[in-house]
């Protein structure tokens, strides 16, 4: 028994260690983001990084020394590498734009970071320049294990309406609407298609403020708060979905629960009978405790899978899941917000 345990460890830690990746790769950008989500996962997953860009010369000798590559201020050392198929961006929001659109007019693939852009006309003028679909929008929310399972099980189930919440502190450094509304905005975009604006109350200051939407989409309607009026010590992201079945209640990328409507005799729910007390099924939780990929963080919030998503793009002709004709109606939404 020892021995087959330890045959199993052996080939398990071999298909860790191994990768089947095999193209280079660039990245544009070393900010914190980068460094805190995105580069932990290139290099778990085996991806090779050939060159990084950064906008300082002073930090090439630390970048090189950090992560064993060539450093280099110049974009067009990256474009004029045809060794070069994929190119990571995560920049500045508002060099995105810029930067994607020269990528992508090489011909080589890019994974740009939200925002892409700045406005709905930039996107529309990406999406021309990049026929083929090469790329791909780290909108990772959508690759989250939870999200998925969440839409999984809304499709046997008919939403009847939904609520989002997303509070956070203060964002004086940028645009909040298109830095990060664009994820809550996204994600109802993602799972119950596009939507039309029926009801729009702000309240505050540009960095300090409170949006509430009514958006009716195809089938279903649902109601978002948007703020940076409250703290970043105690933020809030939650969605609560009514279905004909129940309620599911989605916190953080990290928990996912479900409670069951009370069953009805002639109209009367049994819980008002007492025959009947409401509880709640905990569907996926992220377990802290056991140190596996699965449990990390990163892998809840999707970055794990968006990033294997796009090399898949890259070498083996997988499906584009984040394309940019898929947040046209993000955009619509975020340019009326932003107006």
């Amino acid at each position: 028994m020892n021995n087959l345990l330890g045959r199993w460890r052996s080939h398990r830690n071999r298909r860790m260690i191994g990768s089947p990746y095999e193209s280079c790769y660039a990245f544009v950008g070393v900010g914190s983001h980068a460094l805190q989500n995105l580069y932990p996962v290139i290099q778990y997953l085996g991806i090779r990084l050939k060159y990084i860009c950064c906008r300082h010369a002073d930090k090439i000798p630390d970048i090189e020394r950090k992560f064993g590559v060539t450093a280099t201020t110049s974009l067009d050392t990256i474009l004029d590498d045809e060794s070069i198929r994929g190119v990571f961006v995560c920049a500045s929001p508002d060099a995105h734009y810029g930067i994607v659109s020269r990528i992508v007019k090489s011909g080589k693939y890019v994974f740009v970071e939200k925002p892409p852009c700045s406005s709905l006309q930039e996107l529309d003028s990406l999406i021309e320049d990049d026929p083929e679909g090469k790329v791909m929008v780290g909108m990772q929310k959508r690759f989250s294990p939870f999200t998925r399972d969440l839409m999984r099980r809304l499709r046997s189930e008919k939403p009847r309406n939904y609520s989002l919440s997303y509070h956070t502190g203060a964002y004086p450094e940028g645009n909040p609407v298109t830095d990060l509304f664009i994820h809550p905005v996204d994600l109802c975009m993602f799972l119950f298609g596009r939507a039309e604006i029926k009801g729009c109350l702000r309240a505050g200051s540009r960095s300090d403020t409170t949006i509430q939407l009514l958006l009716a989409h195809e089938n279903v309607n649902g109601t978002v708060e948007l703020s940076t009026a409250y703290s970043w010590g105690r933020t809030e992201e939650s969605l609560r979905v009514n279905t004909s079945a129940g309620e599911y209640r989605l916190d953080k990328m990290e928990r996912l629960s479900f409670s069951a409507h009370p069953p009805r005799i002639l109209g009367i729910p049994l819980e008002k009978t007492g025959l009947f007390t409401s509880s709640e099924q905990v569907i996926s939780l992220r377990d802290g405790f056991s140190p596996m990929a699965t449990n990390n963080q990163i892998y809840a919030q999707g970055f794990l899978s968006e990033i294997k998503a796009f090399a898949d793009l890259v070498e083996f002709s997988k499906a584009n899941d984040a394309p940019l004709k898929s947040i046209v109606n993000t955009y619509k939404i975020l340019e009326y917000l932003d107006s």
